[in-house]
């Protein structure tokens, strides 16, 4: 699977959390975990010295179609959001799903909607200035 990388024009990265958490719920899907890799490694005696912070996201009616027609695709869910600090600035990424091979029709069509999905949320993201 391969990833959409995009650059912020925010530069507060607790306002980029908060924007993506409602452009999630707004977008009809849901935070199933939120992994802080600072903070996780600070616990662990190391200092990332960055802002890292991955979202497993969730819409409840597509992973049921998905997993209706195949379980293993369980392996591609969640989604994977992301959002980081680089030296230029926040970016956000994601897995784009659409990227997945597949020969199942529905599938693919399942993902292609999900990736319209996380386009829209990062597009949004990406061009919020707050």
């Amino acid at each position: 699977m391969k990833f959409v990388e995009k650059k912020l024009k925010t530069t507060n990265f607790e306002s980029a959390q908060n924007r993506l958490k409602a452009l999630v719920k707004e977008n009809n899907f849901a935070i199933l975990a939120e992994h802080n890799f600072g903070k996780i490694l600070k616990s662990k005696g190391k200092d990332l010295k960055k802002n890292a912070v991955v979202f497993d996201i969730c819409n409840a009616s597509k992973a049921h179609e998905i997993l209706s027609i195949s379980v293993i695709e369980g392996i591609n869910l969640p989604c994977k959001v992301g959002l980081f600090e680089e030296s230029d600035g926040y970016h956000i990424a994601y897995l784009d799903p659409k990227t997945i091979e597949t020969t199942n029709e529905k599938l693919r069509t399942n993902f292609n909607e999900i990736s319209n999905v996380l386009e829209n949320i990062s597009s949004k993201l990406t061009d919020d200035t707050k």
